[in-house]
Order: C-alpha cells, then sequence, then structure tokens
C-alpha cells in the first residue's frame, strides 16, 4: 500500500564545490607541512637511546631460588 503514503520530499541541492587553494598557499602548506615532519623526525630516539630495564640505578638482588629463566 506504499500508493498511499505522500512521496519524500527531494533532497536539498549540494553544497558549492570550495573554491581552488591558489598556488601561494599551496607552497605555503607544504613548507609547513616539511617543517613539522622534520620535528617529528628529530624528536624519534634510536633503540641505543632508549630506556633500559634496569638502568636507573635499581640494584638486583638474588635470593638463592631458582627461576624458570634459568
Amino acid at each position: 500500500m506504499s500508493f498511499l503514503t505522500p512521496k519524500a520530499p527531494p533532497p536539498p541541492p549540494p553544497p558549492p564545490p570550495p573554491e581552488p587553494i591558489s598556488a601561494e598557499k599551496s607552497a605555503r602548506a607544504a613548507a609547513l607541512s616539511e617543517e613539522a615532519l622534520m620535528k617529528e623526525r628529530r624528536k624519534r630516539k634510536g633503540a641505543g637511546s632508549t630506556i633500559v630495564a634496569g638502568a636507573l640505578g635499581e640494584q638486583v638482588t638474588t635470593t638463592g631460588k631458582p627461576t624458570l629463566l634459568g
């Protein structure tokens, strides 16, 4: 009985397309992006500079009990 129901209104028209980005804005955005990427790479640390367990000055005490590690 769908012929008894009213028709749905048409959808609204799509929004207008955004204006194209100028070459100056595009170049500036690329420069800022590259600068942010370089800052991110400088923050990275290699495997040799990461904190290793036990490097905080903690003393390892042996209890004399055998462990599963050998």
